[in-house]
């Protein structure tokens, strides 16, 4: 998987991106009922496989790390917590993708999965409302991930799935959101109320930046 950036777009390729449907022109029905009903993962859950996927590679978080990138924002703590958290998002969308092909089904939907990003962050962003937004996305896709269990382990019994996820993917999420909420609870702290003076609110994001990220 490459990744390049240039100005505000992201190109990522990845072995999903050279995926080809299996040459079908010349097989029997039977033929293909043997190739394609090896393992038995259930439509549905595929469905719900593949949506999951596409969240893992959403660019909410990676866009607070090219905000505060940004030489007028310079905020390298900010940055390279969020660069990581981004990156560790992409890592699990990368293992979702070899676990679909391991299971022997198409690793993304064709029709859905789109890698185009957008750095637009609100035109009021602090770190405190960037760390809030991220607790968010990563809540929800804590509870993406446990639907998606749910799907699979319910009426279609695929137990190593629901096993996969719990044991590679909720561990970390929760651990994450934990890290948020301390980084958040930390920074409301130093920062005081919303009527304090900006200048003061501004040398405490300074510091938090310094020392708590």
């Amino acid at each position: 998987m490459s990744n390049h950036v240039f100005g505000t777009e992201t190109k990522i390729c990845c072995c999903a991106c050279y995926y080809q449907e299996p040459a079908m022109a010349q097989q029997t029905g039977v033929e293909l009922e043997r190739e394609y009903v090896w393992d038995d993962l259930h439509r549905n859950c595929v469905n719900a496989l593949h949506g999951q996927t596409k969240k893992e590679f959403d660019a909410s978080i990676l866009r607070y790390a090219a905000y505060f990138a940004q030489d007028k924002i310079n905020l390298p703590g900010f940055e390279n917590f969020f660069f990581h958290v981004a990156g560790e998002e992409r890592e699990h969308g990368i293992k979702l993708i070899e676990y679909a092909l391991m299971r022997g089904k198409e690793p993304v939907n064709k029709n859905t999965f789109q890698l185009y990003y957008s750095y637009k962050v609100p035109a009021v962003t602090t770190g405190l409302s960037a760390l809030e937004d991220a607790l968010k996305k990563v809540q929800e896709v804590t509870l993406s991930i446990r639907n998606l269990i749910k799907t699979c382990e319910g009426d279609n019994n695929d137990y190593h799935l629901a096993d996969y996820l719990t044991g590679e993917y909720l561990d970390e999420q929760h651990k994450v959101q934990r890290e948020l909420a301390e980084k958040i609870a930390t920074l409301r702290k130093m920062t005081g109320s919303d009527d304090a003076p900006k200048e003061a609110r501004k040398l405490a994001e300074f510091l938090f930046d310094k020392n708590h990220m």
